[in-house]
């Protein structure tokens, strides 16, 4: 007895069509979408997850510094370069962190760059993704 594909089990229709468009638009983005092995980088103490990384010392530190900015700025206003720049740096300079979570909604593709909801059952996450990174 033969695995059924799946096709064979639910009739094709636009919700399946919908998220075979999304499954191709990820594997133009990453590659193999479902891949067997992944390595948490360590954030600090045993648990790595999400909400750990937001609750992270230096990346506080940094959004609350941002937070404060944007609350002086007129709605819809963007903060200064000269101000933004910095503070990313900073964010730059702690390196790379590596998670896993799930897809909390599709991603939200825009051109070259892709806007990634990630949760890990307790917190949500929205990462800026640019093709170029990958």
């Amino acid at each position: 007895m033969s695995i059924p594909q799946f096709n064979e089990i639910v009739e094709p229709n636009d919700q399946t069509e919908v998220r075979r468009e999304h499954l191709e638009t990820l594997r133009e983005l990453i590659g193999n979408v479902y891949p067997n092995k992944f390595e948490r980088s360590r954030v600090s103490g045993n648990e790595d997850t999400i909400t750990r990384l937001l609750n992270y010392g230096p990346i506080m530190t940094i959004v609350d510094e941002m937070a404060q900015v944007v609350s002086k700025l007129a709605e819809r206003e963007r903060p200064p370069a000269e101000i933004k720049d910095p503070l990313n740096a900073r964010l730059r300079e702690l390196g790379n962190v590596r998670i896993a979570g799930r897809m909390a909604v599709p991603p939200r593709v825009m051109g070259k760059a892709a806007f990634v909801h990630l949760s890990d059952g307790m917190s949500r996450l929205q990462i800026y993704c640019r093709k170029e990174d990958f």
